[in-house]
C-alpha cells in the first residue's frame, strides 16, 4: 500500500490567487480542522486562507512527491469559521456554481488581514537550567516578555525590532518560547463602548422636528429613524449605520440632549407583553419545533400590524433559554432601527448587528463576539446567513418577498435557499415572515412543505387606510385627459385643507421618458444602450438612466431641423410641476435618485416634509417604506402600470407588494388613511386586490398563471446571459450555449437564446437562455454541461433562481 499523509485544502481570496484559488498543503505537526484559518506560502509571498477539506491522500492521487508539498503551519488563533458555515458555503458554491473561493468571500470576517499580529509568548514553567544558558541578549528579550505580561505582539504598524526578532526566534528554538498568529484588536476611541439613547421625551422630540428640524436635517433625520427605540440602547456605529450620518451629527444630538448617552451598567430587560389567541397559536407551534430540535420551515402569514415581530421574540426566547443562538434576517438594515431596540430590549446586549455599512472596527468587533458566543443574537442582511454561530436554534427571515434576498453580483445565492440548508444542518426552524408572501412560500404553504402560521387581524386598534381605484382611460374618452384624475384632484385639496399631508407616488424619475420630434418622429436614443433618453428638465440634459451618458438637451431635432421637439411621458419632476401649478396650497418637495445624489438633499427633503414646511412630498419607490410621517393621510399613486408593464414574470407579484407597502405610508397617525390609485387597468387582480388588501385573492390568480407559463414554483429557473461589445460574438456564444445545453440536459425546457429585454446596455450586447427545470433540481448538471465554455469577447454569466428576466 502506498504511503498517504494528511493535507488540508485552503481557498485564498481570488484577489490573492485567482478565480479558482484552492491550493492543497501538508498539514502541520498540530494538523488542520475545516474552517481553520492559515498563513499560507503562495508563490513567493505569504496570504490569509481558511481551511476547505482535511484529507488523507497519497502520491498517486495528488499527481506529484509529497516533496512539493508546501506546509501550512501557521494557524491563526481565534479566527476559524465553524465547520457548518463553511458547509453552507459549498452549498452556495455547488447550487449556484461558482468558485468555492467566490462562495466563501461572503463568510469571512471583514479587513481581518490588517488587524493580525504575530504574538511570541513566553512558556511559563521553564527550567532554570535552560534560563541560565541564555545570553545577555536573549535575557534581555525575556525580561522584555515578562515586562509586558508573557507576551510581545508584532502588527504591520508595530514591528520587533530585529535584534529582539532574532533573539526571540532563538527562545522559540530552545522552547522557551512559543509563536503564533492571532487578530490584534483595534485601539480604544473616544467612541469605543458608547451606548446611547433616544430621549424617551416623545413631545420634546416631536418640537424639534416641527421647528428645528428643517434647519438641522442630518439630526432630524436621525432623530425620525430612531423613533420607537426610546427603550433601548445603540451604539454611536449603528446610529451612524443606520441614519447615514457622522459622529458630528451624534455629538450634536448629544450636546442638545436628543440622544442620551448610557452608562456601561446594562439596561433594564423590558417584560413580553401578552399575546392574542392567534398570535399564541403561532408561538405554540414555533417554541414546539424550537425544543424538539426539529428543521422544517414556517410561513408565518399576517397583515401588517398583526404582531409578526412579537412571535419571533417569543420563539426566539425559547431558543435562548436552550443555550442555541438566533439568526435573525431582514432586507435592509437601515430600515430596522425598531428590531434592534426590539431585540435589546428583550435580550439586552446579547445582540450583535452584522453589516457592511458599519465601520471595520465594528463590523470586526460585533463578528468576534459571534465567534466567541458572547453575542447569541445575530441580525442583519442576507450576508449575517454565514455569521459564525455554532448551533443555531432558529432562523428568522422577515419579510421574506423582499427581491434583496437575493444576491444579484457572485456569488448569486437565495438566502431563503442558503437558510433552509442551515436550519437542515442544524436541527434549527425557519420562520419566513410577511404580509404579502412570495408565491412560492404561500403554494409551499398550501401544498404542507411549509407550515402555514396565520395572523388574520391587526394587535393594535389600527385600521388599514381605504384604497380607491381610479380608470384614467375617462379623461381621455372625455376629451380631457389630466395628470390627476378628478377624484385624486379633490381628494389633494381636501387633505391639504385640512392643514394634512400627500404623498404621491410614481415610480420613473426624470421629467419625461423621452423626447420626441414632432416633424419626423425622431427619437432620442442613448449611443450605448438601447433605451431612449429621459429628459431632465430642471438639468436642461438628457440622461440615460442605465450607463448615466449625457447630453444637453436639443432645441432642434438632428433629423429636419425642426423645433418641435416634445417630452412624451411622465416622471416625478413633471409631476412636481403639475402639483406646484394646479394646488395654491401646496409647498411641494421631491424625492428620487436624482435628488438624493446631491450631498444632503435626501435629509433635507425628508426633515422638511416632516417639519410640515412642505405638504406635498412626490417620490418614487424611496418614499415607499422606512419612514412614518404621522400627518400623512392621503397617498396617491399617479400611474400604477409603470410596474406593471415590465416585461418580466414577476411585474404582476412585485406592483402589488409595491402598492400594498405604499399604501401603507397613509395614515400611520391618529386619522384614517386614504389611498387613490390611478390606472389604465382597473380591471387588472393585482390592483383590484392591493384596493381590497386581499393576497389571496390575488395568489389564486397567479398561480394559475404560472402554472400555465411554467414558471416558479413550477420550475426552477436559470437565467444564462451572455454579453460583448461584439454583437457577433455574443449571437455566436449564445448558440454554442444552446448546443451544449442540449446535449447535456435531457430533461430541461430550453427557451432562447434570444435578446435581452434591452439588447445593449453599457455598449455590451445582451443575449439570454432561459432554462426551465423540475422545481427541486440540481443545478450542478447545468454547470457541467458549460464546464470549459469560455468563449472569447464575451462573458457568460449564470444566474440560478434569477429574481428578474430583463
Amino acid at each position: 500500500m502506498s504511503e498517504s499523509i494528511l493535507v488540508v485544502d485552503v481557498a485564498v481570496s481570488p484577489r490573492d490567487g485567482g478565480t479558482d484559488a484552492v491550493y492543497t498543503y501538508r498539514c502541520g505537526p498540530d494538523g488542520a480542522t475545516v474552517g481553520d484559518a492559515f498563513i499560507v506560502p503562495l508563490g513567493s509571498r505569504e496570504v490569509l486562507g481558511f481551511a476547505v477539506a482535511v484529507r488523507r491522500t497519497n502520491e498517486a492521487e495528488l499527481g506529484f512527491g509529497f516533496g512539493r508539498l508546501r506546509v501550512a503551519d501557521q494557524r491563526v488563533a481565534g479566527l476559524s469559521v465553524p465547520e457548518p458555515i463553511v458547509e453552507a458555503v459549498r452549498f452556495v458554491a455547488d447550487e449556484y456554481l461558482c468558485p468555492i473561493t467566490q462562495a466563501l468571500s461572503v463568510a469571512l470576517p471583514p479587513g481581518v488581514r490588517d488587524r493580525l499580529g504575530a504574538e511570541w509568548r513566553l512558556v511559563e514553567g521553564a527550567s532554570s537550567e535552560l534560563r541560565q544558558a541564555l545570553t545577555v541578549a536573549q535575557r534581555e528579550t525575556v525580561r522584555s516578555l515578562e515586562d509586558a505580561g508573557g507576551a510581545l505582539v508584532e502588527t504591520p504598524g508595530k514591528k520587533i525590532a530585529a535584534e529582539a526578532l532574532r533573539s526571540l526566534k532563538l527562545l522559540r528554538a530552545k522552547g522557551l518560547v512559543t509563536f503564533g498568529l492571532r487578530v490584534v484588536p483595534f485601539a480604544e476611541g473616544r467612541q469605543a463602548g458608547r451606548s446611547v439613547r433616544l430621549n424617551p421625551d416623545a413631545e420634546r422630540i416631536e418640537r424639534f422636528l416641527r421647528t428645528e428640524g428643517k434647519r438641522k436635517p442630518a439630526q432630524a433625520l436621525t432623530l425620525m429613524k430612531l423613533q420607537g427605540t426610546e427603550s433601548s440602547s445603540l451604539t454611536v456605529a449603528e446610529v451612524r449605520a443606520l441614519a447615514g450620518v457622522t459622529d458630528q451629527t451624534v455629538r450634536a444630538l448629544l450636546a442638545a440632549g436628543l440622544l442620551q448617552e448610557l452608562g456601561e451598567e446594562p439596561a433594564p430587560i423590558r417584560p413580553a407583553p401578552e399575546p392574542n389567541a392567534t398570535q399564541q397559536t403561532a408561538i405554540d407551534a414555533l417554541t414546539e419545533a424550537v425544543r424538539a430540535r426539529r428543521s422544517g420551515g414556517f410561513l408565518l402569514y399576517g397583515v401588517t400590524g398583526s404582531g409578526k415581530t412579537e412571535v419571533y421574540l417569543r420563539a426566539a426566547a425559547e431558543s435562548l433559554r436552550l443555550g442555541r443562538p438566533v439568526l435573525y434576517l431582514v432586507p435592509e438594515i437601515a430600515l430596522t432601527a425598531q428590531v434592534i431596540a426590539q431585540l435589546r430590549d428583550r435580550f439586552g446586549k446579547g445582540v450583535a448587528v452584522l453589516h457592511s455599512d458599519l465601520p471595520p472596527k465594528e463590523r470586526l468587533e460585533n463578528w468576534m463576539r459571534v465567534r466567541s458566543g458572547e453575542a447569541s443574537v445575530v441580525l442583519g442582511p442576507r450576508s449575517a446567513l454565514f455569521a459564525p454561530l455554532r448551533d443555531i436554534g432558529l432562523i428568522i427571515l422577515d419579510e421574506e418577498h423582499e427581491a434583496s434576498y437575493k444576491q444579484e453580483n457572485a456569488p448569486r445565492y437565495h438566502t431563503k435557499r442558503v437558510a433552509q440548508f442551515l436550519g437542515e444542518r442544524f436541527g434549527a426552524p425557519l420562520v419566513l415572515g410577511s404580509a404579502t408572501p412570495s408565491l412560492e412560500s404561500y403554494y409551499e404553504a398550501l401544498q404542507g412543505r411549509l407550515t402555514l402560521l396565520r395572523l388574520p387581524e391587526r394587535a393594535a386598534a389600527a385600521s388599514l387606510p381605504s384604497v380607491h381605484l381610479e380608470d384614467l382611460r375617462v379623461g381621455y374618452r372625455q376629451g380631457k385627459p389630466a395628470m390627476f384624475t378628478a377624484a385624486l384632484h379633490e381628494r389633494i385639496e381636501e387633505t391639504l385643507e385640512r392643514g394634512e399631508q400627500v404623498i404621491l407616488f410614481l415610480n420613473r424619475r426624470a421629467y419625461s421618458s423621452f423626447l420626441l420630434c414632432r416633424e419626423c418622429g425622431h427619437r432620442f436614443a442613448c449611443r450605448y444602450c438601447a433605451v431612449t433618453l429621459s429628459y431632465h428638465r430642471l438639468e436642461k440634459a438628457l440622461r440615460c438612466h442605465h450607463c448615466d451618458h449625457r447630453e444637453r438637451a436639443p432645441d432642434t431635432c438632428p433629423t429636419c431641423g425642426s423645433t418641435k421637439i416634445a417630452p412624451m411621458g411622465m416622471g416625478t419632476e413633471k409631476v412636481e410641476e403639475a402639483v406646484a401649478i394646479e394646488f395654491p396650497r401646496a409647498s411641494v418637495d421631491r424625492l428620487d435618485r436624482d435628488v438624493a445624489r446631491r450631498r444632503g438633499a435626501l435629509e433635507a427633503t425628508f426633515a422638511g416634509f416632516r417639519s410640515g414646511a412642505t405638504n406635498v412630498l412626490v417620490g418614487t419607490q424611496m418614499v415607499a417604506k422606512g419612514l412614518d410621517f404621522p400627518n400623512v393621510t392621503l397617498v396617491g399613486v399617479i400611474a400604477a402600470d409603470v410596474s406593471l408593464n415590465i416585461p418580466d414574470f414577476r411585474a404582476s407579484e412585485r406592483t402589488f407588494q409595491l402598492l400594498s407597502q405604499v399604501a401603507g405610508r397613509a395614515g400611520r397617525g391618529r386619522r384614517p388613511g386614504h389611498v387613490v390609485i390611478q390606472t389604465f387597468n382597473p380591471e387588472n387582480v393585482a390592483l383590484e386586490a392591493a384596493r381590497d388588501h386581499d393576497f389571496e385573492t390575488f395568489y389564486a390568480a397567479m398561480i394559475e398563471e404560472r402554472e400555465q407559463a411554467q414558471y416558479p414554483p413550477f420550475v426552477r429557473l436559470v437565467n444564462v446571459l451572455v454579453t460583448g461589445e461584439d454583437r457577433g460574438a455574443v449571437v455566436r456564444a449564445s448558440a454554442e450555449l444552446r448546443r451544449r445545453l442540449e446535449a447535456g440536459l435531457s430533461e430541461a425546457i430550453l427557451m432562447g437564446p434570444t435578446d435581452c429585454p434591452i439588447e445593449r446596455i453599457q455598449n455590451k450586447w445582451r443575449r439570454h437562455l432561459v432554462v426551465k427545470l423540475n422545481p427541486d433540481a440540481d443545478a450542478r448538471p447545468l454547470g457541467t454541461a458549460l464546464d470549459g465554455f469560455a468563449p472569447s469577447k464575451v462573458q457568460v454569466t449564470i444566474d440560478v433562481d434569477p429574481q428578474s428576466l430583463a
